[in-house]
């Protein structure tokens, strides 16, 4: 059910995984609203079609092969950025893969900072419980902006820990 009321964007969390069997994961931008957290799927078309946009503009500038290049693998780690400027509902139906939770049906979020060994990164886990269950993501290293709107979002439901991974 989508809502009447324009939703108003407060923040993007790019790079916002959730493990799959076999080692896979899907990852997500989060688009967290006044009103929502809008999952929006980085699809493998999305990031070619990233690609190649700054191969062109690098080709129409007169940009050399290793700058266009530089250009293209970068592009992928600013698709997020997109987001600020589109409507919820144009997020949402970007791709069959994007969904979004109310903030009014998330009961509690529970954010782990966990510190790496020697041969571990840094990872911060996020569970988000609903009603309807619990789902589990992760970002690598840690996010002051996604802390930050989190809270801002949550409030009390918003639980935060640290921990070691082993």
């Amino acid at each position: 059910m989508r809502c009447p009321v324009e939703e108003k964007i407060l923040g993007v969390v790019p790079d916002f995984k959730k493990s799959k069997p076999l080692g896979k994961r899907d990852t997500y931008s989060l688009v967290v609203t006044d009103q929502s957290f809008i999952f929006a799927l980085m699809t493998s078309q999305m990031l070619k079609d990233a690609a190649a946009e700054a191969q062109k503009k690098g080709k129409e500038s007169g940009k050399g092969f290793f700058a266009r290049w530089g250009d293209q693998i970068r592009s992928g780690f600013t698709l997020y950025k997109k987001y600020y400027n589109m409507p919820a509902e144009s997020i949402l139906d970007e791709s069959k893969g994007n969904f979004q939770i109310w903030l009014s049906n998330i009961s509690k979020v529970t954010v782990s900072k966990k510190t790496g060994g020697e041969d571990q990164a840094d990872i911060t886990e996020i569970k988000i419980e609903t009603a309807g269950g619990k789902e589990e993501y992760f970002i690598n290293g840690s996010s002051k902006e996604m802390t930050g709107l989190f809270e801002a979002v949550l409030g009390d439901k918003l639980d935060m820990k640290k921990g070691i991974l082993g």
